[in-house]
């Protein structure tokens, strides 16, 4: 068989596969070979090796273990009488109607952050559960903070809030909002991240981490979800996930030999590598329980990582 006519039955071999591909979109599923330039992971071949299971080192990144659970235990030791058996994410769940990922943990801490940190502002990519932890959060601190929230798929209490003036509603893709809602924060102020963890072509990870992070003013709190340090994979990678985003990975990428960002608190980190402390600072935990970043038993995992840019 000549050269020339197996190029050609590759080349329809593709397009016939694109064909599939487009058409199983269309109807809502992704159908796409098996191929070593996919970055869908081959289970199979995950589930044989152990190579892979392996923390970062984190060489090269600002924010040390010892430093980050001082931050959490100072920024949550004058609340803690307040948080009593998640109550809080609870009741914001109760509020914004539904609940669409932000954990207990993750929601107990962001409460302890708006009071011990007083952000005068909020801007949020990514809004609902975390938006109602920071109102309650900044009325029993007794001060009001503008929180304005990106939401293309805001909820009736999003909508409520909004009407009320107690919030600013962008009912829009934060990519047709643009690069310049960086601008709308300054030092002490929050930019708060919980949006798709998807790198794509057109897709908002890549706008926020390329063109936001770097226009971000020095003393800007920053915050992410789902950030799983000090690995680099979902922790049901081998178990229940279907989707397999990159933003942890590209998120570390970006801190490498980064000095103008350091690590204040990485949630996911202290967890795995400081547990007994994550337990004082929150007493009602039953954490999760991991051999090499992945699940093995239920329980909670909290998953934000707060940051600021510090030059």
């Amino acid at each position: 068989m000549s050269s020339n006519l197996i190029r050609s039955l590759k080349n329809s071999s593709k397009m016939l596969l694109r064909s599939v591909f487009e058409a199983g979109q269309r109807i809502g599923v992704d159908i796409l070979p098996r191929h070593f330039y996919s970055e869908i992971p081959d289970i199979h071949a995950l589930k044989i090796s152990s190579e892979w299971k392996k923390p970062r080192s984190f060489v090269g990144i600002p924010g040390d273990v010892e430093k980050q659970i001082a931050w959490v235990d100072q920024s949550t030791a004058s609340y803690r009488s307040s948080l009593k058996r998640f109550e809080i994410h609870a009741d914001a769940v109760r509020t914004n109607g539904s609940n669409e990922g932000y954990g207990e943990v993750e929601a107990d801490f962001l409460y302890c952050f708006v009071r011990a940190h007083r952000p005068a502002k909020i801007v949020q990519i990514g809004s609902g559960v975390s938006t109602a932890v920071c109102l309650r959060a900044a009325k029993d601190e007794g001060y009001s903070p503008r929180i304005i929230c990106i939401e293309p798929y805001p909820t009736e209490f999003l909508k409520r809030e909004s009407a009320a003036g107690r919030i600013e509603l962008v009912p829009k893709k934060v990519e047709d909002v643009g690069a310049e809602c960086a601008s709308w924060v300054s030092a002490g102020d929050l930019f708060f991240v919980d949006s798709s963890h998807t790198l794509a072509p057109a897709g908002e990870v890549n706008l926020i981490v390329f063109e936001m992070l770097p226009r971000l003013a020095p003393g800007t709190f920053i915050h992410f979800h789902d950030i799983y340090f000090p690995y680099d994979y979902n922790p049901d990678t081998l178990s229940t996930a279907l989707f397999f985003q990159h933003e942890t990975a590209l998120f570390y990428a970006f801190l490498l030999m980064n000095e103008q960002f350091e690590i204040l608190g990485s949630l996911a980190l202290l967890h795995h590598q400081r547990l007994s402390d994550m337990m004082r600072c929150f007493p009602d935990m039953k954490p999760m329980k991991f051999d090499q970043g992945l699940t093995v038993e239920m329980g909670q995992f909290p998953s934000s990582i707060f940051l600021r840019r510090v030059r």
